[in-house]
């Protein structure tokens, strides 16, 4: 009898830490912070591109043959335009959501990859410590 009750309140205890972890938020918090198409999009852009400027690298190194450079950058440039093509037509939608989210970056105070200083948008480099910002 004290087994079986010791296994329903640690089966009980189990199932209210686990809970929370397979329960569906829908508050507005977690609509928010929730990643959206276009998110997902913006992120595979920058692997993308990064992926070229990688292989663009290792090309001027010596490391790939001409054949070999001119086949993947064409198969990643097909990519990274598919892409692009995709976050073109989502941001030109009257989708609000994308609207805004376009206004709030265009306007949004550029972090510096090194410090996480706040700079106004118009800097190029960073007021704290110097380093270069992106865009």
């Amino acid at each position: 009898m004290v087994y079986l009750f010791c296994g329903i309140f640690g089966g009980a205890i189990i199932a209210a830490i686990v809970s929370p972890l397979f329960r569906k938020e829908t508050t507005l918090e977690s609509a928010i912070i929730e990643e959206t198409e276009w998110d997902l999009l913006l992120r595979k852009k920058e692997v993308i591109l990064g992926n070229i400027q990688d292989l663009d690298f290792e090309y001027k190194c010596g490391k790939l043959s001409d054949d070999d450079y001119k086949h993947v950058r064409a198969e990643m440039g097909a990519e990274a335009a598919a892409v692009l093509q995709k976050i073109d037509t989502l941001e030109s939608s009257q989708d609000l959501d994308a609207l805004i989210r376009r206004e709030v970056g265009a306007r949004r105070a550029h972090t510096c990859p090194t410090c996480s200083a706040a700079n106004p948008p118009a800097n190029k480099f960073c007021s704290e410590c110097g380093g270069k910002l992106k865009g």
